[in-house]
């Protein structure tokens, strides 16, 4: 459950209420993060922010932009991230701050996402059917003018980006 309330103890003690949402804040942080992570000479590829009791959860996920991001990069950026949110004082005094590789199987969402993977097979789940199907599978053609050309056994399928709701690489373990 996300609350729209975000609660921080003053230096006084007395607990004051920001009403600004979960959301704004988020950008916020977002903001804050992204010249650590550009730094770093990786992208964000997806933050959350969430509430454990009184705690704020950071969560990112960063990766380079040929991906292969390494742990021990993931740790200096979780480490300057921390830092920052410390001295910021944005997520008051009370956070976690955990950064991590998305992985192999990583949602794609944006054209540069679906760029990186082109050649290999994709699995769609779609927001509308498109070909009268709301999922399909296929090796990853092209991506062009919002959309991705993908070569499936139903033959070329154009998908427009907006309409993707999940796209992952399928991941075959020999």
């Amino acid at each position: 459950m996300s609350e729209e309330l975000t609660h921080s103890a003053p230096q006084g003690g007395a607990l004051r209420v920001n009403p600004e949402p979960v959301e704004g804040l988020t950008q916020q942080l977002e903001q804050l993060i992204m010249p650590c992570i550009l730094n770093a000479g990786a992208e964000l590829v997806e933050l959350n922010l969430k509430r454990r009791g009184n705690t704020y959860i950071v969560e990112i996920l960063a990766d380079k932009k040929a991906g292969g991001i390494t742990i021990s990069e993931c740790s200096a950026i979780n480490k300057e991230i921390f830092q920052i949110c410390d001295q910021s004082g944005l997520v008051g005094e009370d956070f976690e701050v955990d950064v991590s590789s998305p992985g192999l199987d990583r949602p794609l969402k944006t054209p540069g996402d679906f760029t990186r993977v082109i050649g290999r097979d994709i699995r769609f789940h779609l927001r509308v059917p498109v070909n009268g199907r709301l999922e399909c599978s296929g090796t990853l053609r092209e991506v062009r003018e919002g959309q991705v050309i993908a070569d499936t056994p139903q033959g070329l399928m154009e998908l427009p980006i907006g309409q993707i709701q999940k796209a992952v690489q399928i991941i075959e373990i020999e």
